[in-house]
């Protein structure tokens, strides 16, 4: 083997070496800067400290507090709307019956609703015009009360105080006025068919006729009695 080759053989083992021991310094290097870099990012002081004396300080990132203002949302017409609270005034309907207009205190006539006035003291009601057919009158009070140009068709007036009520032109057809007290009382020009006047003293009532009279159904008077 001749010189030139051996000192090549040499020369590229030694340059091998060289390459190696590069390497291995330079993973060793990057180690070292890795935890160096890490520990400094810790604030471990040793590290801090050691850099400081070499001219490399540590600058600290202040974070910049938050100046955001929290801005109330606008409030349109449409919010307002929203959020208000709309009052509705709700309107029922009502269904009121005429109650006759009183003249007494002590009159009840509001019993013209139910169409039960047994017992009521009606003393000088005006009912006139009205439509109150079918209505229970008995032992009712009703003296000087105005029925002229009613409709009483049907009604009741069993026992009732009618003295001096006024019947001018009612409509009393089928009305019962059995055993009630009728002095003075106005039948001038009403419709008498197919009443019934049991027990009552026709003689004492005014405005009557022929005419009226033949359509009663059943009346009592001083000579002949048709009452069941």
């Amino acid at each position: 083997m001749t010189l030139n080759r051996l000192w090549a053989i040499e020369f590229s083992v030694l340059k091998n070496k060289v390459v190696s021991i590069s390497i291995l310094v330079l993973v060793v290097v990057i180690a070292l800067v890795v935890m160096v870099t890490r520990l400094y990012k810790a604030d471990n002081s040793t590290v801090v400290s050691a850099l400081s004396k070499i001219g490399i300080s540590k600058t600290s990132t202040s974070v910049a507090p938050d100046t955001t203002v929290a801005v109330d949302p606008v409030i349109t017409e449409s919010t307002i709307s929203e959020m208000s609270t709309t009052t509705t005034t709700s309107t029922i309907p009502t269904t009121s019956t005429t109650v006759p207009p009183t003249t007494g205190t002590t009159n009840e006539a509001s019993c013209i609703r139910l169409a039960q006035c047994q017992f009521a003291s009606l003393d000088e009601v005006d009912f006139s015009r009205l439509q109150l057919g079918s209505i229970d009158f008995s032992a009712a009070t009703l003296i000087y009360s105005n029925f002229s140009s009613a409709n009483l068709a049907s009604s009741q007036f069993i026992r009732a105080d009618l003295r001096r009520v006024n019947f001018s032109g009612a409509d009393l057809s089928g009305v019962d006025f059995t055993a009630a007290v009728m002095t003075d009382t106005n039948l001038e020009g009403a419709n008498l068919t197919g009443a019934i006047f049991c027990d009552v003293d026709l003689t004492t009532v005014t405005g009557t006729n022929e005419a009226q009279m033949s359509k009663i159904k059943k009346f009592k008077s001083k000579v002949n009695t048709y009452c069941p």
